[in-house]
């Protein structure tokens, strides 16, 4: 697994409560038994959030909202 992989995995198990860098650590510290540094996993984060896997609101992270079949075909090819 990448630290991506389980920076996702962490902010998914936060739900709509969201996480903060702190709890992702020590997510991936319990579950994974990993010690990884903050600007790594800052890193991780960022990516997460530039590919719209993760949302940001101040310091917590959520899981971006998925796109329905529908809306996803919309997005594609136009409302008409």
């Amino acid at each position: 697994m990448t630290v991506e992989t389980w920076v996702l995995e962490a902010v998914e198990a936060g739900g709509t409560k969201g996480v903060t860098l702190r709890i992702v650590q020590r997510h991936i510290d319990e579950r994974h038994f990993e010690e990884l540094a903050v600007d790594t996993l800052e890193s991780a984060l960022a990516a997460l959030l530039d590919a719209g896997k993760i949302t940001v609101d101040g310091e917590r992270y959520f899981p971006a909202k998925r796109t329905s079949k529908e809306d996803a075909m919309k997005q594609l090819f136009g409302d008409g």
